[in-house]
């Protein structure tokens, strides 16, 4: 069954509604929890129901429409400009600025800090279970986990009453190192590509210094880029006088700043928080119009929620593509460990190095953003745009295990967590219901 993009799309939208009606009527829980169950349900009972009835082929045809979604593309390449617009557009940029360091330094040097303990610990799994991995593949995979996924983040924070500051932390840092963690995952994938190819001669490796510093002109360009649109976009808002026109302004800067970056090979995610981030401050929000002001945030929270339900709902259907052996249980759980430790040992890590310029935190800290540290669909779109390799199943089931542990565990007991170490207050308005 071959659907053209109309069809496709009005598929995954049908799917999504249904999805979302039956976590409303049955789980109760947060969008980005109850789409993955829902998902991960839904592949259960088609495998079942392949077990039963196989001549019906329904797991042939769910796998074949499944091949048709090209989840990297969608996720990297679409949904992810919006989303970061989105949640940039409702950072506490305040807030944000005075933890400027430590936002920062998580976002950069947490990131990188990560990637390469996680990479050390992956390579040494996969040797323990009989998985030849080289080390250039193990610091891919290092690269694509070790972000905090934004989307996944930011949909914590919102049901969560956090302490304004660490609020602005964990926005500002999952907002930020998914940019970096693209831009490291690309330019260390072109390297385990080029060992791959060269078979270990050390003149077909591809030259690391060539890759730091393109990466560093795709990063700095990406955010130069976001800005100098944002700035003329604004600009334009105060020559406007009409809601309609200042709301398909702001969709405008989102979707030029992405294609911009990727055409000229820029970092299209840390251009569109640019943007957002422009467009979150009181200089553009002086040049709304009043009913601009009360319609736009309201339109952008329901594309990120949409997009939401979206993204993991497909993340829950792509668990159907993991073969579950042994070997990869295993790999799935010491994934989910291997995360949690790194983070923990970068934080703690950097934590202690702020002591220097004077900034000190306390061990519940640590522990909270380590905790706090979601991973989700932007680490399942970078592991499924990986070619083909001997190690690419045993990258595919931790990317897995981590995401799912992530989502379903960490994110639903964080509130518990801040309101234990008193970084959280009890909710005080609940969301209304119809």
């Amino acid at each position: 069954m071959n659907l053209d993009l109309f069809e496709m799309a009005a598929l995954i939208l049908g799917v999504t509604a249904l999805a979302c009606w039956i976590n409303a009527n049955t789980l109760k829980l947060p969008v980005a929890v109850g789409l993955l169950i829902v998902g991960m349900a839904f592949t259960g009972v088609v495998a079942l129901a392949d077990l039963v009835k196989p001549d019906l082929g329904i797991a042939a045809t769910l796998k074949a429409l499944e091949q048709q979604i090209d989840f990297p593309k969608l996720v990297l390449n679409f949904m992810l400009a919006y989303l970061l617009f989105a949640g940039a557009m409702n950072v506490n940029i305040a807030a944000m600025i005075k933890r400027g360091w430590a936002v920062a330094a998580l976002a950069i040097l947490g990131t990188v800090i990560t990637a390469v303990l996680i990479a050390a610990a992956f390579w040494g799994v996969c040797h323990l279970v009989g998985i030849e991995m080289p080390v250039s593949w193990a610091l891919v995979f290092g690269a694509l986990i070790s972000p905090t996924d934004p989307i996944a983040v930011l949909a914590m924070t919102k049901r969560t009453d956090l302490e304004p500051q660490l609020q602005a932390q964990l926005e500002g840092e999952a907002l930020f190192n998914d940019g970096v963690a693209v831009v490291l995952f690309k330019a260390l994938l072109a390297y385990a590509i080029g060992q791959t190819a060269g078979g270990g001669d050390a003149g077909h490796h591809t030259d690391l210094s060539a890759l730091a510093q393109h990466s560093a002109i795709e990063a700095f360009g990406g955010i130069a880029l976001g800005l100098a649109v944002a700035v003329v976009a604004v600009a334009i808002l105060y020559a406007v006088n009409d809601w309609i026109t200042e709301t398909l302004i702001t969709i405008a800067t989102a979707t030029i700043v992405y294609a911009v970056a990727l055409h000229f090979e820029l970092s299209g995610p840390l251009g569109v928080v640019a943007a957002g981030l422009v467009m979150a401050t009181d200089w553009a929000n002086r040049a709304l119009a009043p009913r601009a002001k009360e319609y736009i945030h309201p339109f952008w929270h329901v594309i990120d929620e949409g997009m939401n339900a979206i993204l993991f709902l497909l993340v829950g259907i792509k668990v159907y593509a993991l073969a579950l052996t042994p070997i990869t249980l295993v790999l799935m759980g010491a994934g989910a460990a291997m995360v949690l430790v790194a983070r923990w040992l970068a934080v703690a890590g950097l934590g202690s190095a702020m002591i220097v310029i004077g900034k000190r935190a306390s061990l519940n800290l640590y522990n909270v953003l380590t905790w706090a540290g979601v991973r989700g669909g932007l680490s399942v779109a970078m592991v499924l745009s990986l070619p083909d390799f001997p190690g690419r199943d045993a990258i595919f089931a931790a990317t897995l295990g981590v995401v799912i542990f992530s989502i379903v565990v960490q994110s639903m007991t964080m509130e518990k967590l801040a309101l234990s170490t008193g970084y959280g207050s009890p909710k005080t308005e609940p969301e209304a219901t119809h």
